[in-house]
């Protein structure tokens, strides 16, 4: 096996055993294959010219050298522009990686090379921190192994343009859950986790989006674009929305408000209306609500077309024909109640406790815990619904950055 620090800066010597020049680059082709042969070599000549070698022109491959089969100029030609040509030291040297098997971001250290079937092939990527040391020269101090080579086979290796490459495709990406996706974006630049969050369906970039540090948040916001962060920002929650809304600039929040689709735009107008330290500003304006006179059958096929808007139900809010709240009922007694029971004879007759529109959020919060609530109505002034407040709202407003 021999390794990418090996052969760079290697010295290239021609048929008469000449030094011709040092390896500058070594370049493979972009290809399915799981291991990709080399091609050719980028060679840096002795007049400080960057020349192509071909592959088959060479004669040997060594630890720091390498032999042609003829002399340097019946060898060198152009180096190639061609698309699909991967230059190592450029795109894949030094990168950073997505391993989604650690749910983490490496950078790649070294490569490493072997011989198939007669051909010199790029086999794994060196992501340790002896790959590391090999580069410096440095790999001697590693005293009784021991450091041990950190190996990704290349095979399963991405590439998404020449910026970022991933251990595995975006199907396995969106496996993981959202928080993770965000803790590897936040390591990455911002070009690299812009490109990222891209690749990732509306739904999954969203949720994504809502585990970030508002301030990296805000950034990739911008870098998106007003109509494509738009696509993404109307699949959030509207109480996650709105928090994003406030923290852009005045300009860039009114693009991102003129791309909203308008039921999403009247939802986050009416939470604007609320200081953003009161029950009204932290509420959500998603939530099921019905009246008196419905039905479980009504109630479960209402939940069932609207679940997707939902991140989680576990509540019904009854309201009269005026908005007025009147009380909740549970999923679980949703579930264990006759179809044909309506929500009138499943309500509680005890008053439950609601939130004003106008309260501190810490007065909402010590209501919480008093009657362990989950979640809390929120009413305007004539007692209407006007949102809700979860727990989890609750939480995120006092540990933002968890």
């Amino acid at each position: 096996m021999l390794f990418f620090s090996n052969i760079l800066g290697a010295e290239v010597r021609d048929q008469a055993d000449c030094v011709v020049g040092k390896v500058f680059d070594a370049v493979i082709l972009h290809t399915e294959s799981d291991c990709p042969p080399v091609i050719g070599v980028v060679v840096s000549d002795k007049r400080n010219l960057r020349q192509f070698i071909n592959a088959d022109s060479i004669e040997n491959f060594g630890k720091n050298y390498l032999t042609l089969k003829n002399g340097f100029l019946d060898c060198a030609v152009d180096v190639p522009q061609e698309k699909d040509f991967i230059f190592l030291r450029d795109t894949v040297l030094d990168r950073q990686i997505v391993d989604l098997a650690g749910v983490r971001v490496v950078r790649v250290n070294d490569l490493q090379f072997g011989m198939i079937k007669g051909e010199m092939c790029l086999v794994t990527l060196d992501i340790g921190k002896l790959g590391l040391l090999r580069r410096l020269g440095l790999a001697g101090l590693n005293l009784f192994n021991f450091l041990q080579p950190e190996l990704l086979e290349w095979k399963n290796v991405r590439l998404l343009g020449d910026k970022l490459q991933l251990s595995m495709g975006t199907k396995e990406m969106v496996k993981l859950h959202p928080a993770d996706i965000a803790n590897i974006i936040e390591k990455l630049n911002l070009n690299q986790g812009s490109e990222l969050l891209q690749s990732l369906d509306k739904k999954t970039a969203a949720r994504v989006l809502e585990e970030l540090e508002p301030e990296i948040q805000r950034i990739l916001v911008e870098s998106l674009g007003p109509e494509r962060a738009a696509g993404v920002m109307q699949k959030m929650s509207i109480d996650e929305l709105v928090d994003l809304i406030q923290m852009l600039p005045d300009r860039k929040s009114k693009e991102i408000m003129e791309n909203l689709p308008s039921d999403s735009t009247s939802s986050v107008r009416k939470i604007l209306e609320f200081d953003e330290d009161t029950a009204g500003g932290l509420m959500t304006t998603e939530y099921v609500s019905v009246f008196p006179s419905t039905t479980v059958k009504e109630v479960v096929e209402q939940i069932r077309q609207s679940y997707q808007i939902h991140r989680g139900i576990y509540i019904v809010y009854i309201i009269n024909e005026n908005g007025n709240f009147k009380g909740v009922v549970s999923l679980r007694k949703l579930i264990i109640s006759e179809y044909d029971q309506t929500m009138d004879e499943l309500m509680d007759n005890e008053k439950k406790p609601t939130a004003t529109s106008s309260q501190n959020i810490l007065e909402v919060a010590s209501l919480m815990t008093k009657y362990n609530l989950t979640s809390i109505a929120v009413l305007g002034a004539d007692k209407k619904l006007l949102g809700v407040i979860t727990v989890d709202d609750v939480m995120r407003h006092f540990v933002p950055h968890a």
